[in-house]
Formats: structure tokens, sequence, C-alpha cells
């Protein structure tokens, strides 16, 4: 065991045929950063409170309260508290044959490495194992390896959930922000900016929220609207692109990828729907 401010760490390993949990901590410390650096075990960490940065490779995430966030085994991570405002969080750290397996099943990995779940059960986990890890009774070994599959538990129900009020919040903000600037010509990389969210993140959450990729919801978005001003403006295609957000060639090849017609053809066409009616 060992205590130093407020960072408390208990060591030891509680063997199982599937997974042995090597440590559980809790942390609160400001200016607190660890890494980069590559564990030989996995480890998860629950945000109790504040923000904190997580890096792996190229990609950055932010961390809030109430974010599960992985850290696999042999793979380099980065992770930092917010100045301001920093985190405090319980860690366990394990091993074992089904690791990896366990965390597919559980929706994590390098690539997707947290997830915001609200959950008061989960805080009790933790803190169980916490506890738990330097309790004398004697059936312990087994009570810290039940708190951690309730972990899994937790973290593979969320990841099943098709749309959770976080979810739901998260696509209503990121499609409010596309629709109130589309005419200025942002990207999907502006829109996970506006998010403070890592763009490969953003991407894949956005797209198993709503089953459609940004890029295309963006573009979509532009489409609709160029649509509405062909049918119901005499602006040139060329005044159209740039009130979409796109150049005229750009919008021009994108409008008959979409459409099928060039902006000219299915302005003549909406316009001799009308005169027929």
């Amino acid at each position: 065991m060992g205590n130093t401010g407020n960072t408390t760490v208990f060591n030891n390993y509680y063997d199982a045929s599937d997974i042995a949990v090597v440590n559980a901590g809790y942390q609160k410390k400001v200016d607190h950063s660890f890494g980069p650096y590559a564990n030989n075990y996995h480890v998860l960490q629950y945000i109790l409170d504040g923000q904190g940065v997580l890096r792996i490779g190229t990609n950055e995430w932010r961390l809030t309260k109430n974010t599960l966030f992985y850290l696999p085994a042999n793979i380099a991570c980065k992770y930092y508290a917010d100045l301001d405002d920093p985190y405090e969080y319980y860690w366990v750290s394990f091993i074992g044959n089904k690791a990896d397996s366990i965390m597919q099943n559980c929706g994590l990995s390098h690539r997707t490495p947290l997830r915001v779940i609200d959950s008061p059960e989960l805080r009790k986990l933790f803190m169980r194992i916490f506890k738990n890890l330097h309790s004398n009774q004697s059936d312990y070994t087994y009570r810290i390896l039940s708190d951690l599959y309730g972990i899994f538990a937790c973290a593979a129900e969320s990841s099943d959930i098709p749309m959770t009020e976080n979810q739901s919040a998260f696509v209503q903000n990121a499609v409010a922000y596309m629709n109130a600037n589309y005419e200025n010509g942002i990207n999907i990389r502006d829109v996970s900016n506006h998010m403070y969210m890592n763009f490969t993140y953003f991407s894949e959450q956005f797209t198993k929220s709503t089953g459609i990729n940004p890029s295309k919801y963006l573009m979509g978005i532009r489409m609709t609207n160029g649509a509405l001003l062909l049918k119901t403006t005499d602006l040139k295609v060329s005044e159209i692109a740039l009130r979409v957000g796109m150049t005229p060639l750009a919008f021009t090849s994108a409008f008959k990828k979409h459409y099928r017609y060039t902006p000219k053809e299915y302005r003549g066409h909406a316009e001799k729907t009308v005169d027929n009616n």
C-alpha cells in the first residue's frame, strides 16, 4: 500500500482463471499528469468530478465527470488534469486471458476508450474494490472480482443502449451547430472542435448514435437548403453555392451526386412542376 498526498494505491495480485486484479487506487491531485507510458496491464478509470485530457497516439479526448475511460495494455497513453478543474477518480488495473475480449464486448478500445456513464452504482463498485483490497475479510478476493465484473456489466450495458440521454444531447448540440453554421463553410473537424471532442471519436459516436456519417449529414443539410433556394429564389447557382458554404464547382458536383440533376436541371424541373400545377 502507498499513500502520497491525495493519491492512494493498493497493490496486490488476486488470481482468477480469466481475470486477475493487479491494483486499485484513488487520485485527486492538482497538476497531475501521467505518461506517455505503456502499462503491461489493463486499466479502467472513473472520473468522479473535475476534468482532464486523455491522449492515445495522435488522438485526444476530453475527460469530464462520470467518464469511464480505458487504458489498454501495452499501448502508450497519456492523461493529465485540467489546471482550473482537476479531476478526481478511482481506478482498477487487471490482467487475464479474457481481458481483451471482455473490453471488446464492453465496446472499449484504444480507438473508442471512453464513455460517459452517470451511474451511482458504478461509483459504488469502484469504491468497494478500493476498500476491499485492504480488507481482512476471508472472502475479499471474490468480492473484488464480483465488483470488477459489475463494472464490466455497466460498461457493456451502456454500449447496448441505442441512444442515452447524453448521446441524445450530444447529437442535438452537434446538429444545431451544423444548422447554424453550414453557410460559413464549416467541416466536421470544426464541429468536433466545437464539441470539445476528438475528431475520430466524434465521427464514430455520431454515426453510432444516428446511423449516418456526420460528413454525409452535414452535406445533406447543405443539399436540402440548396434545393430550397433553387426552387424559391432567383439567385444564381454560384450565389446559392456560397449561401450553403461551398464553392460553385463543389456544390454543382455534390448536388448532381445527391439529386441526380445539376442545379440548373433541378431548377428547371421544379419550375415545370409548378407550371403543370
